[in-house]
């Protein structure tokens, strides 16, 4: 008797229901377990071994000894940490509306007064994105070489002649990377601005012809804000892309000379790799993590939806 009530009672409409609930929590589990499984092992993971890290200090003997904070003070006295602070800085405030106005005016000349040759002008713009940046190295190397380098005749052209390379002075060789970097990233803007202005409604724009509005001023008044949302996601995607700034400086100048082109990759890549002390390179990698995150924030908060602005002011 008892036995049948018990299978009268798994077989009830709600006990069917609770099974199915159950079966499609376990499946949802395992469609999430792969990526949560992804993300402690390749992101989870080596953050906190690096912020571990950054706060112990390897003895000669091949043990670590707990230093709390101290190599972050070590890190905030080195004058090299500024000099690629102000690198980064540099780095960011050219580069980046550099490229978005000269990448956005390309746009709109494609977009606008281009018809046949269209797409060829899309790709010979957007070729220096995917052209590998060891390439890019060497051919900007002897575009930057004394006496015979194309720079160099440019400026004789103008009656400047420098008995040095760009790349070889401490105070220039900073800005001639940032040219290389407008160059090979301005592509990229380009698209996005190209992706913005398809996506414009064609109704509005008549409307502003009807109304006088004609080139800059059109440009100006309705074209720019209308493509505010793309010119956001560049500014994020600029600050972050400038952080994580390596492989061209690494190759062209490696941080010199005099660590006058030295950003935030090249000097954890010396204090990691060159003169192998892991615990500071762990430390210059945490204070990056950090910064990456305010800024992100940041721009969230200030450049991001009004929601998220709103939220934040509730605070």
């Amino acid at each position: 008797m008892s036995h049948a009530l018990t299978s009268d009672t798994v077989g009830t409409p709600a006990a069917r229901t609770r099974k199915r609930n159950l079966l499609r929590r376990a499946s949802a589990f395992l469609f999430f377990l792969p990526a949560t499984a992804l993300f402690v092992g390749f992101v989870a993971y080596p953050i906190l071994w690096v912020v571990d890290e950054s706060v112990l200090r390897q003895r000669q003997d091949g043990a670590s000894t707990l230093v709390g904070l101290a190599n972050y003070g070590a890190v905030l006295r080195d004058p090299v940490f500024w000099i690629a602070m102000r690198n980064m800085a540099l780095w960011a405030a050219i580069t980046i509306p550099v490229q978005m106005l000269i990448g956005g005016t390309i746009a709109w000349f494609i977009e606008r007064h281009t018809d046949t040759w269209r797409g060829f002008f899309r790709t010979m713009f957007f070729l220096p994105v995917v052209t590998s940046v060891s390439v890019i190295s060497l051919v900007w190397v002897q575009i930057y070489a004394p006496y015979y380098g194309i720079a160099q005749a440019y400026l004789q052209a103008v009656g400047v002649t420098m008995t040095d390379s760009m790349l070889g002075s401490p105070g220039l060789a900073i800005y001639a990377l940032i040219i290389v970097n407008v160059w090979e990233w301005t592509g990229f803007s380009m698209l996005m601005y190209i992706a913005g202005i398809a996506n414009l409604p064609s109704e509005v724009l008549d409307a502003a012809r009807i109304d006088g509005a004609r080139g800059l001023r059109l440009a100006r008044s309705v074209v720019v804000p209308m493509l505010a949302p793309v010119t956001k996601s560049l500014l994020l995607l600029g600050i972050i892309g400038t952080l994580q700034t390596f492989p061209i400086v690494q190759l062209m100048t490696g941080g010199g000379p005099n660590h006058g082109s030295e950003v935030f990759g090249t000097y954890i890549f010396r204090w990691s790799f060159v003169l192998g002390d892991n615990n500071i390179g762990a430390t210059l990698s945490v204070i990056v993590l950090l910064l990456a995150f305010v800024l992100t924030v940041a721009q969230i908060v200030f450049l991001g939806s009004s929601l998220a602005r709103n939220r934040w002011t509730a605070r």
